[in-house]
This record gives structure tokens, C-alpha cells and sequence, in this order.
């Protein structure tokens, strides 16, 4: 099985050592412009073993090597019982675990029964739903006050395009949101990261990408207006920004209180 490529071992003049810090730029502004972390945090980061949460994985990895902050990372799996490859993709980060010093944890999730136990088709919404609650349970239960999810800019513009055209609002997907009373924050360190870098960042670090491969990621609404943003980005060079921008005006306007980056506690997804 390919081995992700330790930075330790690279050079300072190495192509995938230069990429890095060059993405680090971006999450270290998501950081600091959201106050995504801070010190003597615990952060638990979802690793599903696709190429975005690979990425995450490994820029958090190297971002706390040079970052003047102690706070502490583990990961955290959760293994469907709808993924055939479920297995495999378990191996893979168990050996990850061994070769990055990361401690990974693992949740069982059944989402081809419904909440009566009666067998049912998994569907995006069920799928998800079980993701997020055994995400947030395990956070609280194992003391993370932060959870950090592997979106990325990309995905913030797509969510802003499906809720105006599906749902008549400007809400976003926000790069932090408190749960729980203050329990826990879900951060989104690659925000200002396109998608378009972790795929080569996956490339270039060697990542053996594994994920559960739906059958509805090819017919879902997410799937259509992908392919719209690709398109528009052709002629609209700021596409991407100009959302954000409308967005936070969105929020500013429609929220329960102003939006500040560092101080909002309500955001909406």
C-alpha cells in the first residue's frame, strides 16, 4: 500500500514541501481571521479517507510543527455499514495512525435501517444525519472542544448556489459554528482552500484515496451545481470571493446579530 510521504523527510526545496507551506498561508488566514484555534484546544479532525480529509490531515500535521500554539490533534473515522470498502479504507488509516503519530479513532454507523430498525434505502439526508450526530457525540464524549471539518472553498460556494436557488436564502456554509452551548466549535480550516489544490496536493503527496462511493454522488443536487460553478468560473474569475462576500452581507443583514468573524456563536450551515 503507498505510504503518504513524511514531510520530515523532505527536503526544504522539495516541490511538496514548497506546496505545503503555500496552502498553509490559507489555512493559517482561515485560522486567524475566525479564531479557528486556540491555545490548549483539542481538536478532533473527521477523516472520512477522501482526498480533502487526507489534505487536512496532513497541512494540521505540519501547521502545528511551526505554529507558536500548543493544542493537541487526533482524528476520528466513521466506518457505515453501507461502504463495501469499509474495511480497507479502516486498514489504511489504522496504518496512518502508526506512520504519522495521530491517534485515530473509529464509530460504527447503520444507515440502511431507519430510526425503528426496520431495513430502508440510505438516502443523503439519513447518510448525513448519522455522520454529524456520531461526530458531535464522540467530540463531547471524549472532552474535543474543536471539530475540524475538511471543506474547502469550493464547497462553501456550491452550498451558497444550492440554498439561493433551492431554497431562496443566502445561508452558507460558515467557517465556524458553536455547538452544544459552547461544548464544541466546528471549524473549517481549508476555507480558503480550492479544490483544485488538494487534488494536487494528493497527488503530490502520494494519499491512497478511499471513500464510500454512493450511488446518488452522480445524480445529486451537489453533483449539478458543481458543474455550474465550474462552468461560471470560466467567464467569472472572482466567483468564489464575490459568494462569500454576498453571503457575509447576507448574514450582516438576516442574522439574529451582526456577523464578526471572531465573536459569532449562532452561525446557521
Amino acid at each position: 500500500m503507498q505510504k503518504i510521504k513524511s514531510l520530515t523527510t523532505q527536503s526544504k526545496h522539495s516541490p511538496l514541501i514548497k506546496f505545503t507551506r503555500s496552502l498553509l498561508r490559507k489555512v493559517n488566514k482561515a485560522i486567524n481571521e475566525f479564531d479557528l484555534i486556540s491555545e490548549g484546544d483539542r481538536v478532533c479532525i473527521a477523516v472520512s479517507g477522501g482526498k480533502d480529509s487526507l489534505a487536512l490531515l496532513h497541512l494540521l500535521i505540519e501547521q502545528k510543527r511551526f505554529f507558536p500554539m500548543n493544542y493537541s490533534i487526533d482524528a476520528l473515522h466513521i466506518v457505515s455499514d453501507y461502504d463495501d470498502k469499509a474495511t480497507e479504507t479502516k486498514t489504511y488509516l489504522e496504518e496512518l495512525s502508526g506512520t504519522s503519530g495521530i491517534s485515530f479513532g473509529f464509530k460504527d454507523i447503520i444507515v440502511t435501517k431507519d430510526p425503528d430498525g426496520n431495513d430502508c434505502a440510505p438516502s443523503c439526508f439519513w447518510c448525513s444525519w448519522n455522520r454529524r450526530e456520531a461526530l458531535f457525540k464522540y467530540c463531547v464524549e471524549h472532552g474535543y472542544n474543536k471539530l475540524a471539518l475538511a471543506h474547502h472553498f469550493d464547497d462553501m460556494a456550491q452550498t451558497s448556489l444550492m440554498n439561493l436557488l433551492y431554497h431562496a436564502n443566502l445561508e452558507t456554509m460558515l467557517p465556524k459554528r458553536t455547538f452544544f452551548d459552547g461544548k464544541f466549535d466546528l471549524i473549517r480550516p481549508l476555507f480558503y482552500v480550492r479544490e483544485r489544490e488538494l487534488v494536487r496536493l494528493s497527488n503530490m503527496a502520494g494519499f491512497t484515496v478511499k471513500t464510500c462511493e454512493c450511488d446518488y454522488a452522480e445524480t445529486g443536487k451537489r453533483k449539478v451545481i458543481k458543474e455550474l460553478v465550474r462552468t461560471l468560473t470560466k467567464d467569472a474569475k472572482y466567483l468564489h470571493n464575490n459568494i462569500w462576500k454576498a453571503s457575509e452581507k447576507w448574514l450582516e443583514a438576516f442574522g439574529d446579530r451582526p456577523y464578526h468573524s471572531k465573536d459569532r456563536d449562532d452561525e446557521t450551515l
